[in-house]
Parts: structure tokens; sequence; C-alpha cells
């Protein structure tokens, strides 16, 4: 099968978007001709690796924007919106172009992966596969105060979020789709009311084969607990709440380590000061991805504390590394996290959550055979989310499309990821 996939971010040395598209491409073309269109931020790493690693199955064509520098593919030019959305109006000129000599069978939408921003591709009159996007997830506002003056760029979003369902170059695109991969359960249900054909859930996050560790998660020395929370240091990642649980248990012997930088690095440093948790939390800064198994087996459980995400790919990583996970029971950690591998703790009030969050902290402290158990779930999961099982389970999804077997259904199986959790 011919398959053009649109990933305007692409990388095969960083994370986050261009990881997935990389990912996708890459373990896709195994078992199709894959043509990527791709903004050339980091053409120079994509074309050594295939100097290095040849494949005839895959191949690349780099869509500039005008005036844009090779740059790292997470900042910069890939994050302005306008910019975005005049490298898909190129993008889908190319593909028009290309089109009529390669004859592709599906054009496939990866990157961004995001429904505020529908793909013009669509008008390519092949079949359409859109995702996984997520965007429609929205930050609680009673847990305003965590973001303190970027609150007001959140509340900006969750306005836009609001007026999505009027836009109608979005309505086109949902319509468009033969399938729509959603990111979280708010997603879905806007492109529902759009019009897509087929919304199913589908985690955006993927992890190589190679990262699943054998080692079983550490059994405390001393009877201490050490928790670890890793990301990039944003607004909505909340991580005050950690400390705020962490003040809340008391004398017990936790440690919790911070992998990640950012905007908020100084402001959260002051916030564990002012709780004074200094020598109960340690701030690593960044650590290269490669260095971070070594932190995922020197800790007990992993902790998310995002109150914005479609998923997060550490959270994967923590759980291949048979790490217990103590998470917000919200958008895609809730929807796709298995309840037998984790401590999910519904967002209600910042109050409420702190306290749980906290009594999920002592439990895992008291019960370290339990931890094992959710730790081997975890890891359980981790392995049928591997990309190449990921890569086998997107290909099934072409030959529905090819075969003109999707469905109106929502939520039903096999219209959600096989693998999703099912929530009781």
């Amino acid at each position: 099968m011919k398959v053009l996939l649109i990933g305007h971010a692409c990388s095969p040395r960083y994370g986050s978007e261009p990881s997935f598209t990389w990912n996708w491409a890459w373990h896709l073309s195994a078992q199709h001709e894959i043509f990527v269109l791709a903004c050339p931020h980091d053409r120079d790493a994509v074309e050594a690796f295939l100097s290095a690693h040849p494949n005839p199955r895959l191949r690349f064509y780099w869509i500039p924007l005008p005036g844009s520098r090779r740059i790292r593919p997470v900042i910069g030019d890939t994050q302005s919106p306008w910019r975005y959305l005049l490298w898909q109006a190129l993008a889908y000129e190319s593909a028009a172009e290309l089109h009529k000599s390669i004859r592709f069978d599906i054009v496939h939408h990866i990157s961004y992966g995001s429904v505020s921003a529908p793909p013009p591709v669509r008008k390519l009159g092949i079949p359409f596969v859109w995702g996984p996007i997520g965007g429609a997830q929205q930050a609680p506002a009673a847990f305003r105060r965590y973001f303190g003056q970027p609150w007001r760029r959140e509340a900006v979003r969750s306005a836009r979020v609001r007026l999505l369902r009027f836009w109608p170059s979005l309505r086109s695109a949902a319509r468009a789709s033969a399938i729509t991969l959603a990111t979280n359960h708010e997603t879905a249900s806007l492109l529902r009311q759009l019009g897509s054909q087929d919304v199913r859930l589908w985690l955006d996050s993927g992890i190589p084969c190679g990262i699943i560790s054998d080692h079983r998660a550490p059994t405390s020395k001393n009877d201490e607990l050490t928790l670890l929370w890793a990301g990039r240091m944003q607004p909505r990642k909340a991580l005050p709440l950690a400390f705020e649980a962490l003040a809340a248990v008391g004398n017990m012997n936790v440690r919790l380590r911070i992998a990640g930088d950012g905007e908020m690095r100084g402001r959260w440093e002051e916030h564990a000061k002012a709780l004074h948790l200094e020598d109960r939390v340690e701030f690593l800064g960044r650590i290269p991805w490669d260095e971070m198994s070594s932190l995922y087996e020197s800790a007990d459980a992993f902790l998310f504390t995002s109150l914005r995400d479609s998923f997060g790919t550490q959270v994967l990583e923590a759980m291949g590394h048979g790490l217990p996970v103590l998470t917000l029971d919200h958008q895609g950690v809730g929807t796709f996290i298995p309840a037998n591998a984790a401590i999910k703790i519904a967002v209600t009030t910042p109050r409420e959550t702190v306290k749980a969050i906290a009594e999920g902290i002592r439990w895992l402290a008291r019960n370290p055979d339990a931890r094992e158990r959710l730790g081997e779930a975890g890891r359980a999961y981790a392995q049928t989310q591997t990309w190449e099982k990921r890569a086998s389970r997107m290909s099934g999804l072409y030959d529905e499309v090819r075969g003109g077997r999707t469905s109106a259904k929502l939520g039903a199986p096999p219209h959600t990821d096989p693998m999703v959790s099912r929530r009781g």
C-alpha cells in the first residue's frame, strides 16, 4: 500500500511530536511504501540516519517555510500556529502534485496532532486518516492557582476550545476522515459532534521495544520511598500539587526526584523551599533521554500531575521499567492507564486532590508488595505499546479503510484502540 504521511515535525533524535512522526514512518515502512511530507527542521539527522540505515520503502519530501531555519524541531518556527497553517497549505500543494504521479492509497495526517488545525490534505480525494489528535481537553478552572499568571493564556486557550465546534474547516475535516483517532474522550466527543464517521480512542505515545526493562522496580531501602517526576516545566504540568501532597505526608521517609527544565523551574524551586521540602526534593534539571533509564530503575514509583495533557510518553516509559504510577484520573492518562497499574486520583478540588495524592503516597510507602504488582501490570501494558505493535495495529486500520469496513459507532470494540483501558 502507498501511504502518504503528513508529519510537520519529524526527528529520529528528539521526543514528543517529532519522534511520533519518525516512529510511525519508520515502523510502518516495514509493511507499506511510506512517503512523508515534513518540515526540514531536523533534516540532517533524518538523512544521516537513512544513510546509515538505507530503507527503500521510506521516502521524505521536505517542505520548507519561507525564511525558516534548521533548528531543534521542538522550538522556534514549529511552535507558531500561523506558520504551521501556512506550512499545511504548502504541504497540500506538494501532496496534490505527488499524487498525480505516485497515486497514493491513503493519506494520514500525524503531526501536529491537534484538533484545532484541520489539515487541507483531506481534499486529495483519497481515504483520509487523521490522528492521533487531542486538543479538546481543558485544564480544570478550579486549579487555576497552580498556573499563576500564565492562567490567562490557559483561559484564552479554553475559550478557543469552546468555539471549535463552530469552525467550518474543522467540521469539514471531521466529516472527510475515514477514521479519526482521538487521544482523549473530550476530543473524541467533539469530533463525533462535528460529524466524524468513525472516532476511535488511540494513544499518541509509543516506546521502543528495547526500553522495556526486565528489572523489577526496586524495593525501598531503609524504608525510604523514592518518587520520580519527569517532564517539561510548564504551568499545566502542575508540579506544586506534588509538593503540597509531599508536605501533607508529614514525617514519612519519602523523596521526590524531578527530571526536567523549563519556564516554571525557578518558581517551583521557590515553592518547594516555602514548604520546607529542600531535603526531600531534588531538582535534577534536563536529563538526556538515553540517561533516563537509570532514573526509572532507581525509583519506586512514578508521579504524574499534569492538569492538561493528551498523555505523556514519560508515563509509558516508567511503566516499561516496571514502576507503579500515581496520577490524576482524567484526560489521556485516565483513559489509557489500566486500573491495575496505577493509583488514579480524582480531579475534584485542589484541597481534596492534594489530600488524595498524599494518601496515595502513604499507601505506596507502606505496601511494597502491592507496588510490585502495580509495576508488573504497567510493564505488561507497556509491552503492548511498542512502536512495532502500534504500527501493526495502524496497518490494520489502513486495511479497514481500503476495504470500506469503517463504522459510524464510537467507543465500542473494535472502534477503540484494543489496548485502551476500560473505565468502570
